[in-house]
């Protein structure tokens, strides 16, 4: 039986929170984020078969996570906030 391999970033948060991804040869990648019980796994149903709309979405992923990255760390740092988006009570 041979062993799959895969390339894997994993960025710790603390000791229960974290976010990895996971980059296979044959198939799609898989991003797992740690943020309490149960895991949050992002994935695509079918992993060898990649279409726009996955590339759509994996896009618009990275670019509220990136908006998420840039309000946390005006948050951490006293800054007033910089997104308007809709806020939730």
């Amino acid at each position: 039986m041979s062993t799959r391999r895969a390339t894997s970033m994993c960025v710790p948060v603390d000791a229960r929170s974290g976010a990895e991804l996971r980059c296979y040869p044959q198939r799609a990648p898989l991003l797992t984020i740690r943020a309490g019980r149960p895991a949050l796994l992002v994935t695509f149903t079918v992993p060898d078969h990649i279409e726009a709309g996955h590339v759509e979405f994996a896009r618009q992923l990275a670019q509220s996570a990136t908006a998420y990255a840039v309000e946390v760390e005006r948050r951490f740092r006293g800054l007033p906030r910089l997104a308007q988006t809709k806020e939730v009570a």
